[in-house]
């Protein structure tokens, strides 16, 4: 088993930490670990670096990755309620 240093994210721990920073604060020991990665890790500030781009053009075209009116509203959609309205009305037949 490989082990690494407790200082010292993984890369998979930085794929999911670098997307969670954009969208809200991160405690400051994990920011400082987080740093320390990206020092001697080339391929996460490449990676850094493009999820910025992707977040700045989506913002300058005006566009969300969710919409957030649907994200927030409780129950399905009108199309998934009539489509399993009408498998259980074949089964039924």
């Amino acid at each position: 088993m490989k082990r690494h240093s407790p200082l010292l994210f993984t890369c998979r721990d930085m794929s999911h930490l670098l997307s969670d920073g954009m969208d809200r604060t991160l405690p400051f020991h994990t920011r400082l670990r987080m740093r320390l990665h990206l020092l001697i890790c080339v391929l996460c500030r490449r990676y850094k670096q493009q999820l910025a781009l992707i977040r700045n053009v989506l913002r300058k075209n005006g566009t969300t990755l969710i919409d957030d009116t649907r994200a927030n509203a409780p129950g399905l959609a009108p199309e998934a309620k009539a489509r399993i309205q009408r498998a259980l009305d074949s089964r039924r037949s």
